[in-house]
């Protein structure tokens, strides 16, 4: 799997411009072959500040998207943002849910217990 992540931040005066088509656009990149995941919300730096994170199956759907017509049209809308966004790729070897949390949790909890208990011993020496 490969996870992608865009931020970008908008030109003040471009948003509602930014906000009418972007999303239109984007949103077709969800049913493109091999997208798994696709979203895009505001980030929390600031009003015009944006983030887009897609997950795709591999390499090459993501490769195939990114030369597709779709995503040279999205390219086309970088001239809305006052800066080039950025952009980070992940390749993901393995994923976990909620489980890893919980027993991180449980790990951390454990090693409390046995950190409380020598302290106590040793209070007691």
């Amino acid at each position: 799997m490969v996870i992608i992540i865009f931020k970008m931040e908008v030109l003040a005066p471009k948003r509602e411009e930014f906000l009418q088509t972007v999303p239109v656009i984007l949103s077709k990149a969800a049913r493109e072959p091999g997208c798994l995941i696709h979203n895009m919300g505001q980030d929390l730096e600031g009003e015009n500040s944006f983030i887009v994170v897609q997950a795709w199956q591999n390499q090459a759907k993501l490769d195939a998207y990114w030369c597709s017509d779709r995503f040279g049209i999205f390219m086309g809308t970088f001239h809305l943002l006052k800066n080039k966004p950025t952009l980070e790729i992940h390749a993901v070897s393995f994923t976990s849910g909620m489980e890893a949390v919980n027993a991180a949790r449980s790990r951390v909890k454990l090693m409390d217990t046995k950190s409380q208990q020598k302290n106590s011993q040793r209070s007691v020496k």
